[in-house]
């Protein structure tokens, strides 16, 4: 199996040490996580999709054969 897609609960690491953080988006993750998130909007999060319980969910499927049913892992 070989991994085809990941999905993530959050883009990046919502201002806790701005590590994963575009640097263009550190300005307001620091505002956000200082003042409050405003409108129920989160930085880090602008899609408000969430796998699991702020988890990431992984798509595999098999390079061989199409037709082998694919698995996922949520971590």
């Amino acid at each position: 199996m070989v991994p085809l897609l990941t999905i993530a609960s959050g883009e990046w690491d919502g201002g806790e040490g701005h590590s994963w953080a575009p640097y263009e988006e550190q300005a307001a993750a620091y505002a956000a996580n200082t003042a409050g998130h405003c409108c129920d909007q989160d930085p880090s999060q602008p899609t408000k999709v969430e796998v699991g319980s702020t988890d990431n969910m992984q798509i595999y499927v098999c390079p061989t054969s199409p037709e082998h049913p694919h698995t996922d892992l949520i971590q």
